[in-house]
């Protein structure tokens, strides 16, 4: 199984951000979140019989956000402690956390290290300070290059994210992922920056003060990047998500296989059983739920064998490794058309999306909706 702790506090915000966080948090806000984290993990424990016997193992741990480094070390202790050391680890345990360049000091690095952390996603987005500008990053050109070589001197693993978006010049943006390369970076997740109501990016772009990048200079971009990387020994292996071989994100890959995660914290989805369950955005509603012993769910799931069988297909789709051709819509579902539009190509028996076709995702996934039953 793996395990997933959703840590909400940042330092300020980023202008195209609309994941549950907060920037309003002290120590004392900080110590009781991790409390009420270990709370939610006994409180599922008592729950559940297979989770309270031990008899799965956990395969891996991803802490996510918000910030994670924005807690402090002796309180990262606790909540892994609290966590982590309470369940049997596989042999192969890995175990990530995100980080920021600014936050991750080598205090913060050294510590996580000693934690058992051996792989770190950072933040990084941009080695441009008019494009770290426009996304309201907290940290500059400058700070992002020394994050990135304190991570990899630390870390055995050190993914990084970029963002794709306006302002970019391709031959810039390759170079950036070339240099991050070369400082040792082995994993790398690549998002299209996407506008959603509410952000600072998004009334920007209402007031005519800024425009999102073309269809068209956002697919070349994206399509250069998968060429670019390739080259460098970092092949893609999901849409967003590229890496040197044997260096993928086992948690995320557990995903797209679908197996189990136990989801904690506000905001955190789980996958467990035959149900896919969301925890409260907010941090109080989630918090209140918990300490009057109630599980913290806004929302649940429970998906049948149809919603199940569409989530496989679509999930592996995402993959570089597709899905087998026997599997798709048997009516309805055109292959013949794709190809020809160039949007996957069809390998040893299964299909596989191409660039292109990881471009329109959305819209494969939804005609795949419709078609299955």
């Amino acid at each position: 199984m793996g395990l997933y702790i959703h840590v909400p506090f940042c330092g300020s915000f980023c202008s195209y951000c609309h994941f549950a966080r907060t920037a309003d948090h002290g120590p004392e806000i900080r110590a009781r979140y991790v409390e009420t984290v270990l709370a939610e993990f006994e409180l599922r424990r008592s729950r559940c019989t297979i989770l309270g016997s031990g008899r799965r193992l956990l395969e891996t741990c991803y802490l996510g956000g918000g910030t994670p480094s924005e807690l402090e070390p002796e309180l990262m202790a606790r909540l892994l402690a609290g966590t982590v050391g309470r369940l049997g680890l596989a042999p192969d345990f890995e175990l990530t956390a995100e980080a920021n360049p600014e936050t991750l000091t080598e205090v913060t690095a050294r510590s996580w290290f000693e934690l058992g952390i051996s792989r770190v996603s950072l933040g990084v987005q941009s080695l441009d300070p008019g494009v770290l500008k426009l996304l309201g990053r907290a940290c500059d050109p400058a700070t992002a290059r020394e994050g990135l070589k304190r991570a990899c001197r630390i870390f055995p693993r050190v993914s990084a994210d970029w963002i794709i978006g306006p302002g970019l010049e391709r031959e810039a943006l390759l170079a950036e992922l070339t240099e991050a390369a070369d400082l040792g970076v082995v994993h790398f997740s690549v998002y299209i920056l996407e506008l959603h109501a509410g952000t600072r990016l998004a009334s920007l772009a209402d007031q005519g003060v800024w425009s999102p990048a073309s269809d068209r200079e956002t697919e070349q971009l994206y399509l250069a990047v998968i060429e670019h990387l390739a080259a460098l020994g970092v092949p893609q292996y999901e849409v967003a998500n590229f890496a040197r071989p044997g260096a993928e994100s086992r948690h995320n890959r557990n995903y797209w296989l679908g197996r189990p995660w136990l989801g904690l914290g506000p905001a955190a989805h789980g996958f467990w059983g035959r149900r896919r369950y969301a925890n409260f955005d907010s941090l109080a509603d989630w918090r209140a739920a918990v300490e009057e012993g109630r599980l913290p769910e806004a929302e649940v799931d429970p998906l049948d064998r149809s919603a199940r069988r569409l989530e496989r297909l679509i999930l592996a789709l995402r993959t570089r490794r597709g899905v087998p051709l026997e599997l798709l819509p048997r009516r309805g579902w055109d292959t013949e058309q794709g190809l020809r539009e160039g949007l996957w190509e069809v390998r040893e028996g299964r299909l596989v999306l191409t660039g292109r076709g990881f471009l329109r995702i959305d819209s494969i996934e939804e005609r795949l909706a419709g078609l299955t039953p």
